[in-house]
């Protein structure tokens, strides 16, 4: 982990990217944000999550690597191995996640089912949810974005789509399968928009998004986008009320991640989440 000395430093820097061809400044989220997993492990946890937290070293390097791999080598010509990594040199033709495209095939695989029931991950979101009946939802999403994407993800908070009474019970775990860095439109965070969440309300368009114009957002909310630093392994948990977002991205090495939710019981799921995620599903 970096130490706080580090951290100081390193928040004293802005950097400005680009979301829907538009430029937004970020910061670097302090310290707080960072957890190692095995001690999160042993921290009992009294107070609902909120926020963002990212969890250090969940997943050997192997395990990633060996469920990226098989993913994209499911795809005939659109992605090439260079000996390191896959790079996206043809755009395939089918909607991702839709009838025959890989995505809607691999969700329901068994290398990926194992993957996302892993033991860890379920311990982790039990001691976020400070439930031991914390139970994670079929439903799993599959992106990849590459320098082909045509748009990057919407500022949006995950209470929109996954639907419960109690916004504390249940929270996202988003897992990067490989790099998802400031090279790679990984996600940011919309500083402290979870205690917000009247004045955010008012602003969800009716198809659930909030904007695409990430400066306008923070500068009308007087906040700032947080930029986490993932590493290969990491997981990053945030509550349903966290505003967040992606940026656009120029490499033709793909940012590949699934999208989770853990509710602390069954009584907490919602029941569009049950079955396998696909690209047309609606939700």
């Amino acid at each position: 982990m970096v130490d706080q000395k580090t951290f100081k430093e390193i928040q004293k820097m802005s950097i400005n990217l680009t979301a829907s061809e538009k430029s937004f400044e970020v910061t670097v989220p302090p310290s707080q944000h960072y957890i190692e997993s095995t001690d999160l492990l042993n921290r009992h946890n009294d107070e609902c999550f909120e926020g963002f937290l990212v969890v250090k070293n969940v997943f050997p390097e192997e395990v990633i690597d060996s469920i990226r791999n098989q993913y994209f080598s499911m795809f005939d010509e659109d992605y090439t191995y260079d000996g390191k990594d896959w790079n996206h040199i043809k755009n395939l033709q089918s909607r991702h996640g839709v009838g025959s495209h890989p995505a809607n095939i691999f969700v329901k695989s068994k290398p990926f089912c194992d993957f996302i029931q892993s033991d860890i991950l379920k311990r982790l979101a039990a001691v976020l949810l400070n439930s031991e009946q914390s139970v994670l939802c079929p439903r799993a999403i599959l992106r990849s974005f590459s320098h082909f994407s045509s748009r990057c993800t919407l500022a949006h908070r995950d209470r929109e789509y996954f639907r419960v009474k109690d916004n504390t019970q249940a929270i996202t775990a988003w897992v990067p399968i490989g790099p998802a860095d400031l090279q790679h439109g990984q996600l940011v965070y919309l500083k402290n928009s979870h205690k917000n969440i009247e004045t955010i309300s008012a602003l969800v368009k009716k198809d659930r998004t909030i904007t695409s114009d990430l400066k306008n957002l923070a500068d009308q909310l007087g906040t700032t986008w947080q930029l986490p630093t993932i590493s290969k392994g990491d997981v990053v948990f945030h509550c349903l009320n966290a505003v967040h977002a992606s940026f656009n991205t120029n490499n033709m090495i793909p940012r590949l991640s699934c999208d989770l939710r853990f509710a602390s019981s069954n009584e907490h799921l919602d029941p569009k989440w049950s079955t396998y995620w696909r690209g047309d599903d609606g939700l």
